[in-house]
């Protein structure tokens, strides 16, 4: 009888990293694999997802189950109020499509938009990804004949795999990309700051001005909060200015891959 594998794969612009578990010990890794992208010049997720499909087809007949972490250079987020008269799923994903809209114009309309259930009166996060990402996804693992299990922001999936260290009611967690910052700030466990940017520099130069542009706003800058970071790479060294905690797990090789 053939043991069936989860196949975890990072996409970002410039690589696709695997790594690959076993049905009868999910947690143990037992490969793990870097493939370096080509930069694009259409859609820059294009040449992960092109990686990927090469991939599968070598593992034709193995059908394995496929998770798929985002790189925040593929998600856009947005923090959306809470709207007690929004008491179906339904309504609230029409009120988040409608507020990317306004945000983002025409362009949000080839965009799908999900967002994370939240308690009653705490904001809600939203994220929108392309539309024919996830389509190509679909197709490439249909075609593979895996089983696309899941798609997830690696923000998001590195927030849920840290958020038991974040101790403090209130907290920074970040996640640093080679090309992208993700940020957002929490107050009494609930976000009210949330926000990505590009990366044309080194994120130490931008860190300081988009923690200003989340926490200005929401009144943070009186009661100052911890700063956690994660990401890829070996931990980054602190500066006396800006204190922060790297979270680090036992192995570090796939980290994009397995969203933490």
């Amino acid at each position: 009888m053939m043991a069936f594998r989860t196949l975890h794969a990072g996409l970002s612009a410039q690589r696709l990293v695997l790594a690959e578990a076993g049905a009868l010990r999910p947690g143990r890794m037992l490969s793990c694999d870097s493939l370096e992208c080509a930069p694009a010049d259409a859609a820059p997720w294009q040449p992960a997802v092109a990686a990927l499909a090469q991939r599968l087809a070598a593992q034709r007949g193995r059908r394995p189950a496929l998770r798929v972490v985002l790189s925040g250079r593929f998600v856009r987020w947005q923090l959306l109020p809470w709207r007690a008269e929004l008491t179906r799923p339904q309504e609230m994903a029409a009120f988040a499509q409608l507020r990317f809209r306004e945000t983002y114009g025409k362009a949000a309309e080839e965009w799908r938009v999900l967002h994370a259930p939240q308690p009653p009166g705490r904001a809600v996060p939203a994220c929108a990804v392309d539309a024919a990402l996830l389509d190509a996804l679909r197709k490439t693992s249909s075609e593979a004949g895996a089983r696309l299990a899941s798609v997830t922001p690696y923000f998001a999936s590195a927030f849920d795999r840290w958020r038991g260290n974040l101790k403090n009611g209130s907290a920074w967690f970040g996640l640093i990309e080679p090309d992208c910052l993700s940020l957002g700030l929490l107050r009494e466990g609930g976000w009210i700051g949330l926000r990505a940017q590009r990366l044309g520099e080194d994120w130490r130069e931008a860190l300081p001005g988009l923690m200003a542009q989340i926490g200005i706003p929401a009144g943070a800058d009186a009661a100052p909060a911890p700063l956690y970071l994660a990401g890829e790479g070996e931990a980054p060294t602190a500066a006396a200015d800006l204190p922060f905690t790297w979270l680090r797990p036992p192995a570090t090789d796939c980290r994009p891959a397995l969203g933490i």
